[in-house]
Formats: structure tokens, C-alpha cells, sequence
């Protein structure tokens, strides 16, 4: 129509989960103060001109359950209140996928772990808001778990998993989390009582006191009360404020995660509970919606359907452009919905995967970014059968080998490399050798080649961070230390933690098959690891082994407990990394090895591979930690460096 543009989706479809795709579309010609919020399916909108101070009133049809907003203003900013309303059917359920996305871009408002790019976007995109927890944030997390008569043992312990897979991932956030998790039923049980400073913020304490609770503990008393499990929450809450500056009161985030699958039958009502809450928290239970409770989240998830929906409705959270409440088909889709959260898209911070594979990517064939820092280097000038793998770092810096370009560092890279990551191909703009790279070092003792700082940072003009694109993350950074949950730590605690034994499993990229495992042997198991190197020299030589296998390189490798498996050529640059916390960190660049096991003459008749390499097969590479200064000399202005690093 003429005038009128047309917002949302000009096409939309109803899936097999009884959704419909996109959003709903609207004509408007933006003569009124605010635009038209549109009409969700199976829904009716009371007649409105949506000027400033407007109230429209949403109803759905008989029969369907009103999930969001039933009530919104048109405020002074030209922003509807509330959250976007949705009928939903008795036997629909949320598509976990979007559960995931739209908790995940909640919580990414709450932790702060997306990159400034998608903040900007996600305002628009319905999941992203502008208030931020600030580095080193505190959050107390708040979780309630039905276990009233209706929740079978089985089901009780798929919530108890998802509950753990969600403790995980909350713990993979760059922040200070304690944790209260209670059971409820016709009273409440405390399991982690977020009091006990120690044990609620030890995630091992928090798990292992949910795994050891007992599923019949409370007996004959199997009502469903929800009023007292938030009164348990609003006394814990009482219990801080009163302690006011001692417990960081006004600086603690509150998230209240409720799994139910059934509705309150025993008890007060419990929206009384949530009003108490929000009165310790100074909100007022009047608001348009609770967009300004920046202090306080409810999420609430009702699953099977036997629920309650207008009740789970009134106690979850309604902020403008996001979703706080879910009705899921059962505990299974729960744990998929949790495990799913950490790996949304928009969450770029560093060392980020997509562990785990839900029933939809295997059915779909939906790729799965398990290493999301991996690229691969190739130049016409190598051949097409010659390439090297990288890391990123940064929006523009990869770290690779240095023998991949040059025998020295003095050789001038006259030629670009395309550098494939997961969302794309960039072409380098330089490369950066280490200044003190030279294989032929100790060519005049004999020895042929010597990979002594073997490390190269390749600029490129920018990768789109994306779940596809993500750095791993480096050691001795700000970023690492807070992945590692170790504010204020040094470099030396960084190693530490990451390299902790004598023998630390830790992977590399294969060219031919992925993720392979391997040990990282150092301290007294260093030196029998270090000597197979002498089988790499042909000629007899005065060098000694320090000097040939200096302390800037890991050894890994070997058969003793296990079977180590081994690079091969190709491999060159990749990263040597390892996991903490659900995260990543790189800790060594592939270099070189004792034996090239996917050669076709070390290989022949299937003899050798890299899973099943020869006794004496070690591979070395450049410790990053040797290697910092250097680093931090090119990569300081987009990555901050602890404070030691000189």
C-alpha cells in the first residue's frame, strides 16, 4: 500500500512443532508515535492509534495459552513494553534451537561475552539489551528443580543432568557465579546452599552435591509448592541484603531458573514469593514490565504438558526484546536446551566450542564447529598440495609456523596466503616472522635444519568473529584469566593451571582427520621425551640437546599408558590446545617431529599412522609461553596482556 512499509517476514511457515517461522509481519507508515507490535498467530489485539501512553491488550483464541506480554504500552522512547506475546496450542512446544537463542542472547546481556558488532545488531534482533555486567561481575544464580510427585526417577535424573549441563556452561562465562540449588516439592530441600561461600561457588562442590542427592528424599510429601521454594530464594536474597557491602549487595547480578513440569497445588500462591523478591531488590510491582530490574532475571521452564502455563507466565521475567519463559516438550529437550546455550552464535568470546551435537544436527547434517580458531594457510607458490594450518588470535592476526614461508626470518615474504576459516576465506596483507627464526643456526655443527622460534603472525584486514570464527585463547592475557575464572592471576599461575603434571592430555588439528589426542610431557618426564630428537640428526654433531631442543619447545608424544597420536606435514602452525572450564587455550605451534608417519614410505602397507605411529615418534612445538614478549609486542593493541608480560 502506498505510504506503508512493510516490516517482519512476508513469508512465514508453520514447522512440525507447531510454530511459525519469522515474525509477524506489519504495514506502517511510522504517522504514529510508536509502530505497530503486529499480531501473533491465534491471537487478538484490542484497537489502538499506538501513541505515546497507548495501552494495547493482546487475548488468544480458546484453547491456546498466552506466553509473554498480555498487556503493552507504548512508551516515551518509541518502545513497546513488555515482551513479545505468543499463543501457544496445549501440545506445542518450543523448538529447543530457538530456547537456546533466545536464553543465550538473555544471558549475553547478563555476562557481557558478545562482541560489540552484535550488540548492535541484536537490538534490533529481539535477543540483545544495553545494560552490562562490568569484568569481574558477581552473580548469584538461583536454581529450583520440581521433584513433586509427578516427576518420575527418570525424569529426575534427565533435569538433574540438564541442570548440571547448565551449571557448566553458566561457569564458562567471564564472571563470579555462586550457586543455590534447591528441590521442591511439598517443602524444599536445600542441595547447594548459596550461603556456604565455598562450596556454591566451587562448581566440582555445587555438582557433587547434586549428584549425591537423594531423588526419594522427600518421602510421602510430593505436593508441588512453589511459594516456598522462591520464599527460600527471597530469604537468601534477605540474607545478603542484610549483610549489605560485605556480600556486594548492589553489584550482584540475581538469575532464577525454575524447572517445572506441573503447576502449584500446595501452598501460597507463588507470585506472592516473586513480589517479595522484587521488593528486596527495590523494583516496584507496578512497572510497565521489568526491563529496569537490571539486578534480576527470572527464566522459567515448564516442561511436558501438564502445565500451567499462565502461572509460569506471571512469574517470569518481561523485558523488552527478550524471553524468559519456555514450555519444552521433556527433560531430554531440557539437557539439549542447556547444553546448547554456550554455543549460540552471537557468543565470540574466546575458546568458545560446540561440544555437543543435538539430535537436530546429526538428523540434518548441520555442521558442527568444534574448533572454531582452525584455519588453513595455502599460496599458489607452495603447489596445491602443500598447506599449513593457524589459529586466530584476533579479528586480524593468525599464528602459525614460521618454516611455512621462509628458512629465516630475514627472507622477505614477497607473496599473500589465503587463510580458509569457517566462515570464510581472507588473503593476508604481511606476515611476521620471529625476529630470531633461522634454520640454518646451526648449520656450521652440523645440523641441517634447526626450528628454534618457529612461529609466524600472519594480519589479515579483518575475519568475522562468528560461532564459526572465534580465537582460541592465549595464555597471559586478560581474556584468559578471565575463561580460567582467575582474576588478577599471573603468567606463571596461567601454566599452572594449564599445564599442571609432568603428563598433560592436550590436542592438535590433523590434516586428514580432525581433533587428535595427545600428552604433553614436561618436568621429569621431559627429558626421555626430548631425546628420540636424536634420531632426527643424520651427521654426527658437538651440539648438545639443550641447544637442539631448547626450552622454547613442548614435547609430546610416546606409548608409555597410552597411545599417543602424531602430526604429520601439514600440520605445521596449528595449534597444541587443551580445555578448561568448557573453554580452550593454546599452548604450543606445531613445529616439526621425529617422523613424518603419513609419508607414504613410513606408512607403507599400513604399518604406521598417526594413531599408530613408531615408539620413537615425538613431535615438538613452541611453547607460547616462551614466546610472550613477542606476542604481546604485535598483538598488545587488540588483546590485553596481563600486566607482567614485557
Amino acid at each position: 500500500m502506498e505510504g506503508f512499509t512493510m516490516y517482519g517476514s512476508a513469508h512465514r511457515k508453520c514447522t512440525f512443532s507447531g510454530e511459525w517461522t519469522g515474525t509477524p509481519p506489519v504495514c506502517d507508515n511510522h504517522a504514529d508515535d510508536c509502530n505497530d507490535p503486529g499480531i501473533p498467530p491465534g491471537a487478538k489485539r484490542s484497537a489502538s492509534s499506538f501513541h505515546t501512553g497507548e495501552k494495547i491488550v493482546y487475548q488468544c483464541q480458546t484453547g491456546l495459552d498466552l506466553l509473554g506480554s498480555a498487556e503493552r504500552v507504548c512508551l516515551e522512547n518509541r518502545e513497546w513494553s513488555g515482551s513479545t506475546p505468543r499463543c501457544q496450542g496445549p501440545n506445542t512446544f518450543d523448538p529447543p534451537s530457538a530456547v537456546a537463542k533466545a536464553m543465550a542472547g538473555s544471558l549475553a546481556g547478563v555476562m557481557d561475552v558478545v562482541s560489540s558488532d552484535f550488540k548492535k545488531s541484536a537490538a534490533t534482533a529481539s535477543f540483545g539489551r544495553t545494560i552490562h555486567v562490568s569484568e569481574g561481575s558477581h552473580i548469584n544464580v538461583y536454581i529450583l528443580m520440581d521433584t513433586s510427585g509427578s516427576i518420575r526417577k527418570e525424569d529426575f535424573e534427565k533435569s538433574r543432568n540438564a541442570t548440571i549441563a547448565l551449571i557448566r556452561k553458566l561457569d564458562s562465562y567471564e564472571v563470579q557465579l555462586k550457586f543455590h540449588v534447591l528441590s521442591f516439592a511439598t517443602e524444599v530441600k536445600d542441595i547447594v546452599d548459596i550461603t556456604q561461600t565455598y562450596m556454591s561457588s566451587s562448581i566440582e562442590d555445587v555438582i557433587w552435591n547434586l549428584m549425591e542427592f537423594d531423588y526419594h528424599s522427600h518421602g510421602r510429601k510430593t505436593g508441588t509448592n512453589l511459594h516456598s521454594a522462591l520464599h527460600r530464594v527471597s530469604e537468601k536474597i534477605s540474607f545478603f541484603k542484610q549483610r549489605g557491602a560485605k556480600s556486594r549487595f548492589n553489584e550482584t547480578q540475581n538469575i532464577i531458573i525454575i524447572e517445572t513440569d506441573g503447576y502449584a497445588n500446595i501452598g501460597n500462591k507463588p507470585q506472592i514469593a516473586m513480589g517479595r523478591i522484587r521488593q528486596l531488590l527495590g523494583y516496584s510491582l507496578t512497572s510497565e514490565d521489568h526491563t529496569d530490574e537490571t539486578m534480576l532475571d527470572v527464566y522459567v521452564f515448564g516442561v511436558g504438558d501438564q502445565l500451567n502455563k499462565k502461572e509460569l507466565n506471571t512469574l517470569a521475567s518481561k523485558k523488552r526484546g527478550e524471553q524468559h519463559v519456555f514450555i519444552l516438550k521433556d527433560y531430554q529437550t531440557l539437557g539439549e536446551v542447556f547444553n546448547s546455550i554456550i554455543s549460540d552464535k552471537s557468543v565470540t568470546m574466546c575458546g568458545v566450542v560446540q561440544e555437543h551435537v543435538s539430535k537436530e544436527h546429526e538428523s540434518f547434517g548441520i555442521p558442527v564447529y568444534s574448533k572454531p580458531w582452525h584455519v588453513t594457510l595455502r599460496a599458489p607458490e607452495w603447489g596445491p598440495k602443500v598447506s599449513c594450518f593457524g589459529s586466530i588470535m584476533s579479528q586480524n592476526w593468525v599464528l602459525t609456523a614460521a618454516h611455512c614461508f621462509a628458512r629465516a626470518s630475514k627472507d622477505k615474504v614477497s607473496y599473500q596466503v589465503d587463510i580458509e576459516h569457517g566462515d570464510g576465506r581472507v588473503r593476508s596483507s604481511r606476515v611476521i616472522m620471529h625476529p630470531k627464526y633461522n634454520t640454518s643456526a646451526l648449520k656450521h655443527r652440523n645440523v641441517s635444519e634447526f626450528y628454534d622460534y618457529d612461529v609466524a603472525l600472519v594480519h589479515v584486514n579483518s575475519i568475522p568473529l562468528s560461532w564459526k570464527a572465534r580465537p582460541i585463547c592465549l595464555p597471559c592475557t586478560v581474556p584468559a584469566s578471565r575463561a580460567l575464572k582467575r582474576i588478577n592471576s599471573t603468567c606463571q599461575q596461567h601454566r599452572a593451571e594449564l599445564l599442571p603434571h609432568e603428563t598433560t592430555a592436550a590436542f592438535f588439528s590433523h590434516k586428514n582427520s580432525g581433533r587428535k589426542q595427545t600428552h604433553i610431557h614436561t618436568k621429569g618426564q621431559r627429558p626421555d621425551c626430548v631425546e628420540k630428537a636424536w634420531t632426527t640428526l643424520k651427521e654426527p654433531t658437538d651440539v648438545t640437546l639443550r641447544e637442539y631442543v631448547t626450552d622454547r619447545f613442548l614435547c609430546s608424544g610416546g606409548t608409555s599408558g597410552y597411545q599417543d597420536a602424531v602430526t604429520c606435514k601439514g600440520d605445521s602452525g596449528g595449534p597444541l590446545f587443551l580445555p578448561r572450564r568448557n573453554r580452550y587455550f593454546q599452548v604450543g605451534v606445531v613445529s616439526w617431529g621425529t617422523t613424518d608417519v603419513c609419508d607414504p614410505r613410513n606408512s607403507a602397507q599400513g604399518r604406521y599412522s598417526s594413531d599408530r605411529p613408531p615408539p620413537h615418534a615425538r613431535d615438538f612445538y613452541i611453547d607460547v609461553f616462551e614466546i610472550m614478549s613477542w606476542l604481546k609486542q604485535h598483538l598488545g593493541e587488540q588483546i590485553q596482556f596481563l600486566p607482567e608480560v614485557q
